[in-house]
């Protein structure tokens, strides 16, 4: 019924030695109803939030609660591997986690 426009959840991203880390923000969001898109420089999530008014609404007088689509795009700072990324929701917060890629061109070698 109301839709608040363009909007999109708050996001935290952070680096640790083997992974970007996104932690989203999707408080009123069912995690069914998430898409996440991820590429090797880019990670997408798109969704939508709403609710109905209980009752009959005889007058608004606040509205903060963004509502409605949203799709969020993120440019990653470093290539991650997308065949091992996952994501997973609780209380109210989405956390995908973007494994680093690997740069083919270097090796480990275990001397014994």
């Amino acid at each position: 019924m109301f839709h608040a426009g363009n909007w999109f959840p708050a996001a935290d991203i952070y680096e640790t030695e083997s992974a970007i880390i996104v932690h989203m923000d999707i408080s009123g969001i069912k995690p069914h109803s998430l898409a996440v898109m991820v590429e090797e420089s880019r990670v997408t999530v798109s969704g939508e939030r709403g609710y109905a008014p209980q009752g009959t609404m005889l007058c608004i007088h606040q509205l903060e609660i963004e509502r409605g689509y949203f799709e969020r795009s993120i440019s990653l700072p470093k290539a991650v591997d997308v065949s091992r990324a996952v994501s997973e929701s609780s209380n109210g917060f989405l956390q995908i986690t973007l494994p680093l890629r690997l740069d083919p061109g270097i090796f480990t070698i275990i001397v014994r």
